[in-house]
């Protein structure tokens, strides 16, 4: 039975949780009306998968500029002021875009520096949320916090593409600043979250000392496992993002300004069970991300199927591609959670920013090639086979985890 003592510190530390979660969503909320605006003007001018493969770029190019010196930065410093700071950033990038609308470009260029200081507040606040819990209450922890991480953005889509819709571009961004506000002030209520380290180590101690963590977490082959996993799965994500617009006005008729009210809460839906689904701590890790990618692959194949034979055809193919995204959702999300919390089980909480920071650049490098891959290749091979064939290798990775993960037991 808990203390009175006890009792308290568990509530504080579920209270500050919660308000690193209220921080997450406001800020991935933010983002979500933001890139939606982005996405929407884009596509609208050019009609290219190209374009949005451009925006795409904007978005993960200063993650694989910045991220480790983020990384850093969220194990040396106080990661409550590297959170606020990161948003007010941003905040300021929002109203300048704001000022200068019209110039599409510019505005691109400042997205660009929008995700730049966002790369400086992920590594801090994953950080941040493994330092706040116990040990034993990750998984709990990372289901909330992945969850909250990719339904805030999902939400900021949706809602988003509505606003877009009813009010327009300016109404949108005055909503993406508003949530941003919030998620400055939101954090200034936490105590100070200042990484642990032993007393009188100097700057380039710390530096050494994370160098030679990394050396021994990833002479672990299990746990570059669950690393490449967590990052390849950010590649499969901008895979769809950039060439789901063009699919939804090709193939479904259906276009950029009604198909994201389609999209992302189906997507949401799959998020939602991936999230109750992941929380049981008896299943391997290693299973759960076979799962995920054998439920993408086998509805991806599926839908090319579908199209392929030509008995479903224009709108109606709306329903299959919405089952679709809630098991491509579902999917995603399992790989995401298992993969981060297995990390957080084997990586000390101080050399956490560090290690995330390095997943996230290696993600953004993944999504970097993906996204102008999966232009090029729709260009070349069409929409069908990329579902067909991609579900199918999908599949047949699935397969290969499952049996290794079995027989090593992780």
């Amino acid at each position: 039975m808990l203390s009175l003592s006890e009792l308290f510190t568990e509530i504080a530390r579920w209270r500050n949780f919660f308000l690193l979660t209220l921080t997450l969503l406001f800020g991935q909320i933010a983002s979500g009306f933001l890139m939606i605006s982005l996405i929407s003007s884009v596509f609208l001018k050019t009609g290219s998968n190209f374009s949005v493969s451009g925006i795409i770029l904007s978005l993960t190019i200063p993650s694989l500029i910045l991220m480790a010196a983020a990384g850093l930065a969220a194990d040396l410093v106080d990661r409550k002021k590297l959170i606020i700071w990161a948003n007010s950033t941003i905040a300021v990038v929002v109203v300048v875009i704001l000022l200068t609308l019209d110039k599409v470009f510019f505005s691109i260029f400042l997205s660009f520096l929008y995700f730049a200081g966002n790369t400086f507040f992920f590594p801090a606040i994953s950080a941040a949320s493994a330092q706040i819990v116990r040990k034993s209450q990750l998984s709990l922890a990372n289901s909330v916090f992945i969850f909250t991480l990719a339904g805030g953005q999902l939400a900021g889509l949706f809602f988003g593409s509505v606003s877009l819709f009813l009010f327009g571009h300016v109404a949108t961004l005055v909503i993406c600043e508003i949530f941003l506000i919030s998620a400055i002030i939101i954090p200034m209520s936490l105590p100070k979250l200042l990484p642990r380290k032993p007393d009188g180590m100097t700057l380039a101690d710390k530096i050494a000392d994370i160098a030679k963590a990394f050396m021994y977490i990833f002479s672990a082959k299990i746990t570059w496992f669950f690393f490449l996993a967590f990052a390849a799965i950010q590649g499969v994500v901008a895979f769809g993002g950039t060439i789901g617009p063009g699919y939804f006005d090709e193939v479904v008729n259906l276009s950029i300004e009604k198909s994201p009210m389609f999209i992302f809460p189906a997507i949401a839906v799959g998020v939602l069970f991936g999230a109750l689904f992941v929380h049981n701590p008896k299943i391997r890790k290693s299973f759960l991300i076979a799962l995920g990618l054998g439920a993408l692959g086998f509805w991806a194949s599926l839908l090319g199927i579908v199209i392929n034979t030509g008995l479903v055809k224009g709108i109606y193919l709306l329903f299959p591609s919405v089952i679709f995204l809630a098991f491509a959702g579902f999917g995603a999300i399992l790989i995401m959670i298992a993969s981060r919390t297995a990390l957080q089980q084997r990586v000390a909480h101080n050399y956490l920013g560090t290690v995330f920071g390095a997943n996230i650049v290696l993600a953004a490098f993944f999504a970097s090639i993906a996204s102008p891959l999966a232009a090029a290749i729709e260009l070349f091979a069409g929409y069908v086979n990329i579902l067909i064939f991609g579900g199918l290798s999908f599949l047949a990775v699935s397969a290969v985890i499952g049996y290794v993960g079995k027989r090593w037991n992780f």
